[in-house]
């Protein structure tokens, strides 16, 4: 393993904790990573706009967005690498939501929103509500997302939400949109902002993954991959476990991200377990 020059950490079930909490004792591990001039990247399915309170709190200095569509400097909001959905193809997105009476919504670089106050928009609007005006989530509601939309060119992906299950509806997303990707399936998924389980189907361009991402951003700041940190804890962890030398993952980690990783801590998310692993890694050394 190298000198860690860069820390990647996933967001949920890792960073936060179950109520969307940094604990103190994370903030503070963080705190001393950077004053040994370790760089931090947010690595996440979220998008930037979701993630700003996140990000000013431990003064990250990378994002890694939609499980690696975009590679952004969260100092000038200037992306490295982006993948954007064509107009015309989001167009028939939003009419096949329509038309299947399922929620919708759609991620742009610097902001979300949907023609429904429910999932994502809720959930972010509540969130909101706890942060200050300058870290809020960007995120809205329209009432036309065709009439909205035409004219944006840089819309990262689409979100489908259901409370039901969602298999039969993704078999008709593959069918309907051969060219496009199903990045992310996620089922029953605990949304306690909103207390409600939901299942979700994120639908992009390309079949990027947070070890493309990674690897990209390594690339841009000419850093060697085994220098690199990864802290985990889910399904879409794994590729990045697999891919990166020196990776820690959560108690509260699937199994199978768990195999993969170098160092497994004995906390989980709401033990600040991001906090034991940075220590493990970095203090000693």
């Amino acid at each position: 393993m190298g000198r860690v020059k860069l820390i990647a950490l996933d967001i949920g079930g890792s960073l936060i904790n179950d109520n969307n909490i940094i604990p103190d004792d994370n903030i503070e591990a963080i705190k001393k990573a950077k004053s040994k001039g370790i760089k931090i990247a947010l690595i996440t399915a979220r998008m930037y706009s979701s993630t700003k309170y996140i990000s000013c709190k431990i003064k990250a200095d990378y994002g890694i967005f939609s499980n690696g569509s975009i590679v952004m400097n969260l100092e000038n909001k200037i992306p490295y690498y982006e993948q954007y959905i064509p107009n015309d193809v989001l167009s028939r997105l939003i009419d096949f939501a329509h038309e299947n009476n399922t929620y919708i919504h759609i991620n742009r670089l610097l902001w979300e929103l949907s023609d429904q106050k429910d999932y994502f928009t809720l959930k972010h609007m509540v969130l909101n509500e706890n942060y200050p005006s300058k870290l809020k989530s960007n995120v809205m509601v329209v009432d036309d997302l065709n009439n909205y939309c035409k004219n944006v060119e840089d819309v990262v992906k689409v979100v489908f939400v259901s409370e039901d299950n969602m298999d039969t509806f993704k078999e008709l997303i593959e069918r309907t949109f051969p060219n496009l990707y199903i990045t992310e399936y996620y089922k029953n998924s605990n949304e306690t902002a909103i207390n409600k389980v939901i299942n979700y189907i994120e639908v992009g361009t390309k079949p990027d993954t947070k070890a493309d991402g990674l690897k990209r951003l390594a690339k841009e700041l000419n850093i060697n991959e085994d220098d690199i940190l990864v802290i985990g804890d889910g399904k879409n962890d794994i590729e990045l476990f697999k891919e990166f030398k020196t990776t820690g993952c959560l108690k509260n980690g699937i199994d199978e991200a768990k195999e993969y990783a170098n160092y497994v801590t004995s906390k989980t998310n709401n033990e600040a377990g991001v906090a034991d692993i940075i220590n493990h890694f970095i203090e000693r050394r």
